[in-house]
């Protein structure tokens, strides 16, 4: 999941004299695209959302959080593996068990994310679309401030760069790069611009600032606790604030495997609904953790 929420996010490098004429802002988005965060994924992981109240600039939650166990997968398709489709499953509380999320993203410039819901209550999958081709879409993540727009893929056509400066952010040196939906892509996005830094020596995300339509701050994402597993980094906490709601959600990886073999048949509409299957198709990767 952690993998689609990225295409939301820009990067590179901008020298103190001047712009390198190699890292342009369409250029330092492509490398980061085309970042190696492996051929497939598998994770369990806990998601956690709270309305909060702030203090002292401290945020505390004013609610019992949800919390949410969820187990998931993703793979590379595609030529050059530029496309992909993963699936995440609420293990728990028990009563939400089986509530399933899938997702295929697209190279192609000219196709959006397919995604799909299933409500294990209501027996149904749901495909989840916009009103028409030039609406926003709507609902977030299994009741989380993770909306399903932030997860989609990003192709780098849809977007003006432009790089703004460069800081220090969790005590590392990061580029700050600011990315405009440009016309075609504004009108099927909730959000006018995002600003976002970028780690030089790992190219990871740090946090990013999304901005509504109406231009005002809508959502802080933080992601921390990063770590080199199998020669990739990792980012295993992200933290999604949205600004307006005043509610908050937090997402942290309990365990991940790099590059495991993955069934093309666990990334079906019948892993969603029929629980036995996914147990079966789910059963190798779970013993590999």
């Amino acid at each position: 999941m952690l993998k689609s929420l990225k295409y939301t996010l820009i990067i590179f490098s901008l020298l103190s004299t001047g712009l390198a004429r190699a890292n342009t802002a369409r250029e330092i988005m492509q490398r980061y695209i085309d970042r190696d965060d492996g051929n497939s994924q598998y994770s369990t992981s806990v998601i956690a959302t709270c309305r909060y109240t702030s203090k002292n600039g401290k945020i505390k939650c004013a609610e019992k959080p949800r919390i949410k166990k969820l187990e998931g997968a993703q793979k590379d398709y595609g030529k050059n593996g530029k496309d992909s489709r993963s699936i995440n499953i609420v293990l728990k509380p028990v009563a939400e068990n089986g509530i399933g999320f899938l997702q295929f993203d697209y190279d192609a410039t000219d196709k959006d994310s397919d995604q799909w819901m299933y409500l294990s209550a209501l027996g149904k999958v749901k495909r989840l679309v916009s009103g028409n081709d030039d609406e926003p879409k709507s609902g977030t993540l299994f009741g989380s401030e993770i909306a399903y727009e932030d997860i989609e893929k990003t192709h780098i056509d849809d977007y003006e760069y432009q790089l703004l400066k460069e800081e220090k952010y969790q005590g590392r040196d990061c580029w700050v790069i600011e990315s405009k939906p440009k016309p075609a892509r504004a009108r099927k996005s909730n959000y006018s611009k995002s600003v976002s830094w970028i780690d030089k020596s790992t190219d990871l995300f740090l946090q990013t600032q999304i901005y509504d339509r109406a231009g005002k701050p809508v959502k802080h994402i933080v992601a921390s606790q990063h770590e080199k597993i199998d020669n990739i980094w990792i980012s295993k906490q992200l933290n999604v604030n949205n600004l307006q709601s005043r509610r908050i959600t937090t997402m942290k990886t309990q365990k991940i495997v790099i590059n495991p073999a993955i069934s093309d048949e666990l990334f079906t509409q019948r892993t969603l609904t029929d629980g036995a299957y996914r147990t079966r198709q789910l059963l190798n990767l779970r013993k590999g953790l």
